[in-house]
């Protein structure tokens, strides 16, 4: 636990090498990492390409929930034109302008 604590200097480091030598060999691994410049290099494309991922996939998820409350609110008003409620009784009930009560109403002929 000390060694993932990141509170030990190197010198505390190098013991604990010395007396486990599974954390030698992390110790080991960990300074070629660090050493090797292509290495850390490609490990930190990886990690922005996973966040650039994950960014894109939170965004087109945001996008598509968008779209769907779009067309559900679109039918909503469609359902209430077609059941021959008036421009000013839905401006009422939703908030909708008139306007765009009336570009639905245009659409749906």
């Amino acid at each position: 636990m000390a060694y993932f604590s990141n509170k030990l200097n190197a010198g505390e480091l190098q013991e604990l090498g010395m007396l486990d030598s599974k954390i030698k060999d992390a110790l080991d691994a960990s300074d070629k990492f660090m050493d090797d410049i292509s290495e850390r290099l490609a490990y930190v494309n990886r990690e922005m390409a996973l966040m650039d991922y994950k960014s894109d996939t939170e965004g087109h998820y945001r996008d598509g929930f968008a779209d769907g409350k779009a067309e559900e609110h679109f039918e909503m008003l469609k359902t209430m034109i077609l059941n021959g409620a008036d421009d000013e009784t839905i401006n009422k009930l939703t908030n909708v302008s008139l306007e765009e009560i009336k570009e639905i109403r245009q659409k749906i002929k």
